[in-house]
């Protein structure tokens, strides 16, 4: 059977990801440098790797923060809320001639609890993290994943019986990354219609 009219075949000898729309969660991930200072960048294609606490991100060995983990085997991720994207996107400046960016002074940060780091602050989700593996050679990237040693959530942001979902997501809502260079906030959420008898 052959593909309706409408479908277009991509080309797989080279990225297919800008052809189309993706949604992604935008986070901060957070590195101490080999200095004593802090190194802050966005990444999108991020997310927990398993049920259990271990959560991971793509990186690439050209970049300070694939280094910065590797040295000290540890990370920090905040998540930042819709009216921080401009903070996200200073993050996301190049470095100067002198290897420095400081486009991180305009970012408020706070000391990490349990590894060495600093957050984000004003986020709604924080997390502390170990190094656990990174594969590495996947192109011109690598998948770091740490172990996640310490959460926090904001109170307004966190799940629980006394309020519904839908009242959750209004009041604090999410901020999603589009890839490539768009973004979008979601504000309003429909229950997933789970099959009768479904376990993950």
């Amino acid at each position: 059977m052959s593909l309706p009219d409408q479908w277009v075949s991509l080309s797989t000898d080279e990225p297919i990801w800008e052809r189309f729309f993706s949604v992604f969660p935008l986070v901060l991930v957070g590195t101490r440098e080999e200095d004593g200072g802090h190194d802050l960048a966005p990444k999108h294609m991020a997310m927990p790797m398993s049920w259990k606490n271990w959560f991971g991100f793509v990186c690439t060995p050209r970049h300070r923060t694939y280094h910065n983990v590797l040295r000290t085997g540890q990370f920090t991720v905040s998540y930042p809320r819709s009216e921080q994207i401009i903070l996200a996107s200073l993050a996301a400046a190049p470095r100067s001639d002198s290897n420095q960016k400081p486009s991180l002074m305009a970012l408020p940060v706070f000391p990490a609890q349990a590894v060495e780091g600093v957050l984000v602050k004003d986020c709604d989700l924080y997390l502390e993290c170990e190094l656990d593996r990174m594969v590495d050679d996947l192109g011109d990237n690598s998948l770091i994943i740490g172990k996640v040693v310490a959460a926090y959530v904001n109170q307004q942001a966190m799940r629980g019986d006394d309020r519904e979902d839908n009242e959750i997501i209004r009041d604090k809502p999410l901020f999603a990354y589009l890839y490539p260079e768009r973004f979008a906030i979601i504000e309003k959420t429909q229950g997933f219609p789970m099959p009768a008898g479904f376990k993950r």
